[in-house]
């Protein structure tokens, strides 16, 4: 039976006696187990490249990016769009989530049947979502409908299509343009997919992302250059930033920055060509 399962729901021959296992011994061995996480994110470099490239190039277009997810990957796909504001300066809409998978999923839940093949669709038609677009499905076992519905309806609508999943020849690799298999193999706890496959996608967006943000010219020198001082440890953090990329010391840099409102972008400008 367990040969006929895909892996995310095969059983780890290693964790067959993870019942019996006092903590540190689970501990041990999920900590064993990822480096099979990071080994399946190392191989998919070049296609995580590819999705870098193309989802900068929307942001700079003015385009919109939608990650599609349900369970796991929904709440992955929703701390990662309500990070970049805060991290890059995007403006609001220029990321945006749909997910599926019950009540905790928050705002963007549009379902909470993860076998729902309308709702995806309906919503994407809602936003017109189209070229100059791009949309991002994340699913484990790459089945799952409400993700493969969503990426098949954006690819028809003319978005650029994406989907990531954890089985090698699933589905929903063919739906999108690109395809990104993470073989992050079976789970430690069989089935549980937030394991290392929800490792693995968090993994895959950070490096999407920010890949892109540096594309899109969001970042110099290894700095957030859209951050702003919204509190003490921002404004602390901006007046470093500052002093590096402007060679200003702290007392110019708190100057510059409160002239500027406390925007990194605008008190770099003001002060001139980056050392």
């Amino acid at each position: 039976m367990t040969g006929s399962l895909p892996p995310t729901e095969q059983r780890n021959p290693a964790s067959r006696g993870l019942g019996e296992l006092p903590a540190a011994a689970v501990i041990a061995l999920m900590t064993a187990e990822e480096h099979r996480v990071l080994t399946a994110v190392e191989q998919a470099t070049p296609l995580l490249a590819q999705a870098a490239e193309r989802i900068a190039a929307v942001f700079t277009g003015g385009g919109r990016t939608v990650f599609i997810g349900s369970g796991t990957g929904g709440r992955i796909a929703l701390q990662e769009a309500a990070e970049l504001p805060p991290t890059f300066g995007v403006p609001e809409g220029s990321f945006l989530v749909m997910a599926a998978g019950g009540p905790l999923m928050g705002p963007t839940a549009i379902t909470r049947n993860e076998d729902d093949e309308q709702a995806a669709p309906r919503a994407l038609g809602a936003l017109r979502i189209g070229p100059g677009d791009a949309v991002i499905g994340l699913a484990a076992s790459g089945t799952t409908p409400f993700v493969r519905a969503g990426v098949r309806a954006a690819a028809g609508a003319g978005a650029w299509t994406c989907g990531i999943a954890h089985n090698p020849g699933a589905p929903l690799l063919g739906d999108g343009e690109l395809g990104i298999l993470l073989d992050t193999g079976p789970e430690v706890l069989t089935g549980s997919t937030r394991l290392k496959a929800g490792t693995a996608q968090k993994l895959a967006l950070n490096r999407i992302t920010t890949a892109a943000m540096v594309l899109a010219g969001r970042v110099a020198g290894n700095h957030m250059i859209d951050l702003t001082g919204s509190n003490a440890k921002l404004r602390a953090r901006a007046v470093r930033i500052l002093m590096d990329l402007a060679g200003l010391d702290e007392p110019e840099a708190t100057r510059s920055l409160r002239a500027a409102g406390w925007s990194v972008r605008a008190a770099l400008q003001a002060a001139g060509p980056l050392t």
